[in-house]
């Protein structure tokens, strides 16, 4: 995922989305990433383990950092990443 990171660094969310898109390692990421977390939340559920973790978190920002920037992300995981958004401790 490091690609990724630079492809779409945290800075595209709370500032503005980057003008380039996605390098070719950075798509592979991206689909990687992506085939991963549908593959966790295939059956539509909140969080891929029992309860809200660091984990899910992390990928939701991970998720955050292209849904932000217009790269395309299936809506079920843009609800899972909405979800994990509202956390209290996230939001502050």
């Amino acid at each position: 995922m490091l690609t990724l990171r630079q492809d779409r660094p945290t800075e595209v969310i709370f500032y503005k989305p980057t003008a380039s898109g996605l390098t070719q390692s950075g798509k592979v990421a991206s689909e990687k990433l992506i085939k991963i977390a549908d593959l966790l939340l295939s059956d539509k559920r909140a969080n891929v383990f029992w309860s809200g973790t660091i984990a899910h978190v992390d990928l939701a920002l991970m998720l955050h950092r292209l849904i932000f920037n217009g790269d395309p992300v299936p809506e079920s995981l843009k609800t899972y990443v909405a979800h994990h958004w509202q956390y209290p401790a996230i939001q502050e």
